[in-house]
């Protein structure tokens, strides 16, 4: 049985998520963590962008591992989310571009190596290209960092925003606890400049909505989905950095 904290959202917030958007929840092992199995039927989901980041999303896991193919496909059809967020977004959206091109190069080139994350980031370390946990600067690994810290931020900020928060207070809390320990000077200046340009909570959601009869609720409920589905993700994709020693935490 997996243990009840390898989850890293809580039991209260399950079961909004179970309540209000009524979603059946079942579990999948994978690489040693449960994550939830989201019924994406029963999310009435169309083909807004959010719709199809869920929907990605849900697919990532192939057996027991993390299908590297269909994690980039999902972290590509988040950030076309992330460009339709406005001004504010746009700086996180066009780093995590650069990170996902990185990354979507040695998969190409070593597809049935890379064909899952752990095998990926094996692969690029046998290589030797890397100085222990100071990742190649080019490499798939460091591009595949990056996008987890990105999303890391991402998913709080979306998190707090539909538990209610302002999305700029969101933004700072998440940009202080997931980005700025790995940033320096100049891009801790830049990235929370560009904050000050979220709209308020409301017109924030609204953004996401792309049907003329989707209410802000249905929004909320996709997004909880959302991070419900990317928490303990990004909690096995830390986990293998860190098995493999590749947690690269230089400041850049």
């Amino acid at each position: 049985m997996i243990a009840e904290p390898a989850l890293h959202y809580s039991r209260t917030h399950l079961n909004e998520l179970e309540l209000e958007a009524a979603v059946p929840y079942d579990y999948i092992i994978v690489e040693g963590l449960a994550l939830p199995r989201v019924a994406s039927s029963k999310l009435n989901l169309r083909s807004s962008k959010l719709d199809e980041v869920v929907r990605a999303f849900v697919r990532v896991c192939h057996g027991d591992k993390i299908d590297t193919a269909r994690l980039l496909k999902a972290c590509r059809a988040h950030n076309e989310l992330l460009k339709i967020g406005g001004a504010a977004l746009c700086l996180v959206a066009k780093d995590l571009e650069c990170n996902i091109d990185k990354a979507e190069a040695l998969l190409k080139k070593s597809p049935k190596e890379c064909e899952n994350l752990t095998s990926l980031l094996e692969h690029e370390k046998s290589a030797g290209i890397h100085n222990g946990n100071v990742l190649d600067d080019s490499s798939a690994a460091v591009g595949l960092l990056w996008i987890r810290r990105s999303l890391a931020f991402q998913v709080q900020l979306f998190e707090s925003v539909v538990w209610g928060e302002e999305p700029k207070d969101a933004a700072y809390e998440a940009y202080e606890k997931q980005l700025s320990p790995y940033h320096g000077w100049m891009l801790r200046t830049v990235f929370p400049a560009s904050f000050g340009q979220f709209s308020n909570r409301e017109e924030f959601l609204s953004i996401f909505s792309e049907a003329d009869d989707e209410n802000l609720s249905i929004i909320v409920k996709k997004l909880r989905a959302l991070v419900a589905t990317l928490n303990p993700l990004l909690q096995s994709w830390t986990e293998s950095f860190h098995e493999l020693g590749l947690e690269d935490t230089r400041r850049v």
